[in-house]
């Protein structure tokens, strides 16, 4: 099952992403994995699961290293730029979170992979494009600062075969999004088109996110208690808009089998 989750900061996404059916490769972009996991949830929902976080450390030739563990999560960090033009280090994180994506997508036992969060991987893929743009530039040149809107394609295109390759796969994918304000266009006064925010909170990344996933989750809290609403329910549309509380990959799950009837069975978190 391929899952968008998305939400304001300490919703609770990362951790109900990491509730997948195990084993579970983490790829943390986020670095936010170690307080979801081991924070107010850890006796409930992963006081029984083996785990080990890698801190970021690429090497030329890739191991994996997850054969003993329920849950791994390798930290990506994005690189801090020190030149306001020249981007560097961006390239090398994107190849690395390749090495990584492909070795959990092909390996039999690993049941789930967590991207977290999908919103700074594209940015990595976005940086890492321009990165090699400008270091096809010729001496004396100016140098490329920003991507022009056609160039945005091959990002795109490395962000949905992501998705495309769990789907071929079989491969549970759980995607983890940031939320941002939603703009408008309105006339102003002086009869120019502006664009305006609208109020809105919407999903920020890729535009069509909702076309590749199964299930869409908008994670929220509320007096200190943690729900969800369904945005998008591939397998049934009428579920569309109803809350979950407090959600995990096995209520997400129940809630869908049983708005079906128990006709359909999906993947749970300790299946064998």
């Amino acid at each position: 099952m391929l899952v968008s989750l998305e939400g304001e900061e300490a919703t609770g996404k990362t951790t109900c992403a990491y509730t997948a059916p195990r084993k579970v490769v983490g790829l943390s972009f986020d670095m936010g994995a170690h307080r979801a996991i081991y924070g107010a949830k850890y006796e409930e929902l992963f006081q029984d699961s083996k785990i080990q976080i890698i801190p970021y450390a690429p090497a030329p030739s890739f191991k994996p290293a997850w054969d003993d563990y329920d849950i791994t999560i390798y930290e990506l960090l994005r690189p801090i730029q020190m030149d306001n033009i020249r981007v560097s280090g961006c390239i090398e994180v994107w190849s690395y979170f390749t090495q990584l994506f492909v070795a959990a997508m092909t390996d039999p036992a690993v049941r789930s992979i967590v991207i977290d969060t999908m919103t700074v991987a594209r940015r990595v893929r976005v940086d890492a494009h321009l990165e090699a743009l400008q270091n096809m530039s010729k001496q004396g040149e100016k140098m490329r600062e920003r991507l022009q809107q056609i160039e945005y394609g091959r990002p795109n295109d490395a962000i949905r075969d992501a998705y495309f390759m769990s789907q071929g796969l079989k491969k549970n994918l759980v995607a983890i999004h940031h939320l941002t304000d939603e703009y408008g266009e309105v006339m102003s006064k002086r009869g120019e088109r502006e664009q305006v925010a609208t109020g809105k909170r919407v999903l920020e990344g890729l535009s069509q996110t909702y076309r590749f996933v199964d299930v869409a989750v908008r994670m929220e809290k509320a007096n200190k208690q943690l729900s969800g609403v369904f945005v998008k329910c591939g397998y049934n549309l009428d579920l569309e808009g109803q809350n979950i509380f407090d959600p995990t990959w096995d209520r997400i799950v129940t809630v869908i089998e049983m708005s079906l009837g128990d006709r359909i069975k999906l993947e749970r978190r300790n299946d064998n």
